[in-house]
C-alpha cells in the first residue's frame, strides 16, 4: 500500500523491504508525529527507483521531506530517535 504524507506538522515515513524486515526500526514512538511504515515492493516505480538501499527513513515536514536517513551496504540504518529529535526541534525553530 502507497504511503499518503498528511498535512499533519511532522511525518516520519520508513521504507524497507519484506526481505529486510528485520532490520525495521521502531520509530513510532513521538506522539506529535504522525508514522508511517511502507514495503519497498508496494510503491511505485518512481518511489522504488530513487531508493538505493533499505531501510530508508524521510522526515516531512507538511508534503516537503526535510532530512534522510539510508541505510549503507549491510542494509541496517544507524538511527538514534534523539537525532530525529534534534532535527524535529531544528525545524520547529525555525518555522
Amino acid at each position: 500500500m502507497p504511503f499518503l504524507v498528511k498535512g499533519q506538522e511532522f511525518t516520519l515515513v520508513q521504507i524497507n523491504a519484506k526481505w529486510n524486515q528485520n532490520n525495521s526500526i521502531n520509530l513510532n514512538i513521538f506522539d506529535d508525529v504522525d508514522y508511517r511504515f511502507a514495503y519497498l515492493e508496494d510503491q511505485k516505480t518512481d518511489i522504488k527507483s530513487k531508493i538505493n538501499a533499505v531501510p530508508v527513513v524521510i522526515l516531512y515536514k507538511g508534503n516537503k521531506p526535510i532530512h534522510q536517513w539510508n541505510a549503507d551496504l549491510s542494509f541496517k540504518l544507524d538511527l538514534e530517535c534523539e537525532e530525529i529529535e534534534q532535527i524535529i526541534n531544528k525545524h520547529r525553530k525555525n518555522g
